[in-house]
């Protein structure tokens, strides 16, 4: 039987992300989890309205997503639990620049990614950004064959009902090949 938890986001976990802004021309990072994939071309992520960051989003419509490993796992903590309007981030990560202006990258992050903000939707709690990566940076060491391999990447995953940080697992199958099975076998 299943229980009925009412309308509950069952959707964790989420792989941790850290946003790059620039707020009044500082570089400032923000931990957020809630962000998707709309379409080949644009990314999505929602902050609460009262976010430090927002401002600086705003006023570049630039943004960046680094997407840091389980060693930095401290430091990303550390930089969604206190708001840039109180506390200097600019330091706590050594941060580069891509093509585009307000859009600081962490250097330790496998991955980083530089978004042009394209459309934002105002929500009654957050504010909804949709973004267009101009340009990914990567680790050579987690690539294979120019693709991200994220057992080497060692992502962050965020489960918010249990106010948890959790690993990610291993690989077990083929997409959009393991169900070539059930076609052939209607057992299964």
């Amino acid at each position: 039987m299943k229980k009925n938890l009412g309308p509950v986001s069952a959707l964790y976990p989420t792989p941790v992300t850290l946003i790059g802004t620039e707020v009044n021309g500082k570089i400032n990072y923000i931990n957020i989890a809630h962000v998707g994939i709309i379409d080949f071309n644009t990314l999505s992520l929602s902050m609460v309205k009262t976010r430090y960051s927002i401002k600086g989003i705003k006023e570049n419509m630039t943004l960046s997503i680094n997407i840091p490993s389980e060693n930095m796992v401290i430091k990303t903590d550390f930089v969604g639990i206190v708001s840039g309007a109180d506390y200097d981030k600019s330091t706590i990560f050594e941060s580069f620049y891509g093509q585009l202006k307000g859009a600081p990258m962490i250097k330790d992050a496998p991955i980083c990614i530089e978004c042009q903000v394209v459309n934002i939707i105002d929500m009654p709690k957050h504010d909804v950004f949709f973004a267009q990566p101009v340009n990914t940076y990567c680790n050579e060491e987690i690539l294979i064959d120019d693709k991200i391999d994220f057992s080497k990447v060692k992502p962050i995953l965020f489960d918010r009902p249990q106010g948890k940080y959790w690993q990610l697992g291993r690989a077990f199958a083929d997409c959009w090949s393991i169900g070539k099975e059930y076609k052939n076998d209607r057992s299964l």
